[in-house]
């Protein structure tokens, strides 16, 4: 599940219109969006598991799709009432580099999220686990854009989208190779707080700060700073240590990510930028899109 989706059992992908499912803006009438009865669920194959739930390819409506079933102890009356409020938020239609959470079911103790499969998988698969894809520098910096222009357009909403924590496992890529942000792994404010998620991709800041502290758009600028690393070197950050080691080391012992020499003089400098020490020093996402477009 942290991987994102997983591409190893494939299905055919078919680009269909999205039945049910019309683009519209996120306004009020997103909050009464009722869910889909989970009966009508097609799921046909698990492809992950993890302390975040399940993860299943399936069928919807006649469309391809992954569905997330949340692991959650015992889904409280207030819990099925935060997914409710919580998850329309996450049916992001408008923009080319955000996957949308297509629908969801809400029917305890099932709490499903839906969405649209990917034949690459997220960008972690397409970066360490597949070789079917080439991906040279202007392929990278291809995705470093789509990324970078997604990122600008969430920090562009209000209320904002506050547990999507930005690293290639929570991108995913289609078969035209755009990569797009994956709305469906956002966190609920029900699960499993306190924990920390993927912390090779998070700042050093928000390892050691409790979320309400934190400047969230410039600790997501340093997210994408070592996905660009990521990007160029092709290797995953800190591979060699546990999630918890390599946590604690960031926060307390200031273990960084090297920039290689090999890397672009340009490139090497934007990364140094995006992984300022000091959050408020770190560019916004619109600051670095032309900066990146120069580059591709």
């Amino acid at each position: 599940m942290e991987n994102g989706q997983n591409p190893n059992e494939r299905i055919p992908f078919k680009d269909q219109t999205w039945k049910g499912t019309k683009s519209r803006t996120r306004d009020a009438t997103l909050s009464r969006y009722t869910g889909v009865d989970v009966s009508s669920l097609n799921l046909i194959t698990k492809v992950a598991e993890s302390h975040s739930g399940e993860l299943w390819r399936g069928k919807w409506q006649g469309n391809d799709i992954v569905a997330r079933i949340l692991a959650v102890q015992e889904v409280t009356p207030r819990i099925s009432r935060d997914f409710q409020t919580e998850f329309p938020a996450l049916r992001i239609f408008a923009h080319a580099n955000i996957c949308p959470v297509l629908a969801a079911a809400n029917q305890p103790p099932n709490l499903v999220v839906i969405s649209q499969f990917m034949p690459f998988g997220s960008l972690y698969n397409v970066l360490h686990e597949q070789s079917s894809v080439v991906i040279d520098h202007s392929q990278a910096v291809r995705f470093a854009v789509d990324i970078a222009r997604g990122m600008s357009y969430l920090h562009s909403l209000d209320p904002a989208i506050l547990r999507f924590y930005l690293s290639s496992k929570h991108v995913v890529v289609d078969e035209e190779l755009t990569a797009k942000l994956s709305m469906a792994d956002t966190k609920f404010s029900f699960q499993e707080v306190g924990r920390i998620y993927s912390p090779a991709w998070m700042s050093p800041e928000a390892l050691q700060r409790d979320p309400e502290d934190l400047n969230i758009r410039a600790a997501d600028m340093w997210s994408f700073g070592i996905l660009l690393w990521e990007l160029n070197t092709r290797e995953v950050p800190f591979a060699d240590l546990s999630p918890m080691e390599c946590g604690m080391k960031i926060a307390l012992e200031g273990l960084r990510v090297q920039i290689p020499p090999g890397i672009a003089r340009n490139m090497g400098r934007l990364m140094n930028i995006c992984l300022n020490e000091d959050p408020g020093r770190r560019p916004n996402f619109d600051q670095i899109i032309p900066i990146l477009e120069k580059m591709s």
